[in-house]
């Protein structure tokens, strides 16, 4: 079986989506292997900035987003019945028949149109994985295998955090009730996300990060310049806490600290509030917003910088940073980072080797743990080498797509 190449379809709400590099990451290292692979997308995203990845393996043309089908009533008969015929090991007839519904509805019984909402994806025939990425767009999925399709394959849920919020427990547990009972495997990014998720239930559930090209994260040039750059990067939402990167920043100028600068990298929903907060406080001279970049304009930009903080908190809801990929990208550029304790940021790092957890809203420990690193610059330059190992070892797409192949053979098994 281990020789066999794998056909995978990958279902996703839109694609591309600039924040979801960890998905095309895990896809081209599928592709490396041989394995056949078809995105199916419920959007398609014009986004303006698109990793070079996308456009290297040619993934818009792997992509298939959703249209539902018509035709006429005349004419909509014959590809059910072709579907059913090439695809007769992987459907269930008892199954699909019930949606006839002839007791209820006789006179529309014959009406097909659940098949054709879903002919979009149908018509790819079998698939030996489907793997989902996010909880509400496996519900669709189950619901199809529920339906009687795709009965011989397997069905691999992702859960990524936002899609099992702690604070709605008991509703996730009826929202994805058809869910747990049709996946093969749940895999979820960190030990916070699966305590969260066996709260709701007993499958089987396997810590999967998601992960980074270790090749394209790496450090080419040494800096020269004797300013001290903190970098944060993420959207700019609540549990991002991107405010009070400005605030640790302020606690370093107030102790005249050397010249230092702070670049923030992200949009979001905190944007406004962020920059009144820097003009309130005086600092637009030494943070510097940049929007949203590709992967290619974020390494250059780490390249320039000294040590990468993610302040992150639980917001209202009780949300918080479930990995964060962007903590292993930096610690593959050699960057010593600092975190909080809220959510799972904490299990991505090396406490104390290549970065530092302080305590969740502790904006005085990050200002200390940053101020020695100013004026410590072996223990910054030993923890960047350490950071760099650690992602190497733990955290590569080839060392997660090793994992994530054996699961899916074992699966087959």
């Amino acid at each position: 079986m281990r020789d066999k190449k794998l056909n995978i379809a990958f279902l996703v709400s839109s694609f591309p989506i600039v924040s979801e590099t960890f998905i095309v990451n895990q896809i081209c290292d599928l592709i490396d292997r041989g394995h056949e692979i078809r995105i199916f997308a419920f959007n398609r995203k014009n986004e303006e900035v698109i990793h070079q990845k996308i456009k290297d393996y040619s993934l818009l043309k792997k992509t298939v987003f959703y249209e539902q089908a018509y035709t006429s009533k005349l004419k909509r008969y014959f590809p059910f019945l072709k579907f059913q015929f090439l695809n007769s090991g992987n459907v269930n007839l008892k199954k699909i028949s019930a949606n006839f519904r002839f007791k209820e509805k006789p006179l529309k019984a014959f009406n097909l149109d659940f098949f054709y909402k879903n002919k979009w994806i149908l018509d790819f025939g079998y698939f030996d994985i489907i793997h989902v990425h996010f909880g509400p767009n496996a519900i669709y999925i189950a619901e199809l295998k529920e339906l009687g399709f795709f009965q011989k394959t397997k069905m691999v849920t992702t859960f990524h955090g936002y899609d099992v919020n702690p604070a709605y427990i008991e509703d996730h547990k009826i929202k994805y009730d058809t869910v747990f009972k049709e996946s093969a495997l749940l895999t979820v990014n960190t030990t916070y996300t699966k305590l969260i998720l066996q709260k709701l239930t007993r499958n089987r559930i396997e810590i999967l990060p998601v992960g980074l090209d270790t090749t394209f994260f790496k450090k080419i040039s040494t800096r020269k310049s004797k300013d001290f750059n903190i970098l944060f990067l993420g959207r700019l939402v609540s549990f991002k806490a991107p405010e009070l990167a400005v605030e640790i920043f302020k606690i370093l100028k107030d102790r005249n600290t050397t010249e230092i600068f702070l670049t923030i990298i992200g949009e979001g929903e905190r944007k406004d509030a962020l920059q009144q907060l820097i003009k309130d406080y005086k600092l637009e001279q030494y943070i510097r917003l940049k929007g949203a970049l590709a992967q290619e304009e974020i390494v250059k930009e780490m390249e320039q910088a000294d040590v990468f903080i993610s302040p992150g908190v639980y917001d209202a809801d009780g949300r918080a940073e479930n990995q964060g990929l962007v903590i292993q990208e930096a610690q593959a550029m050699e960057l010593p980072v600092i975190v909080s304790d809220a959510g799972g940021m904490k299990y991505g790092i090396k406490d104390g080797e290549t970065g530092f957890v302080v305590k969740e809203k502790g904006v005085n420990a990050f200002a200390d743990k940053i101020e020695m690193l100013i004026l410590n610059e072996e223990a910054r330059i030993k923890m960047g080498k350490k950071g760099r190992e650690y992602v190497v070892q733990y955290y590569d797409s080839k060392i997660l797509g090793n994992k994530l192949e054996k699961l899916y053979y074992q699966l087959l098994n």
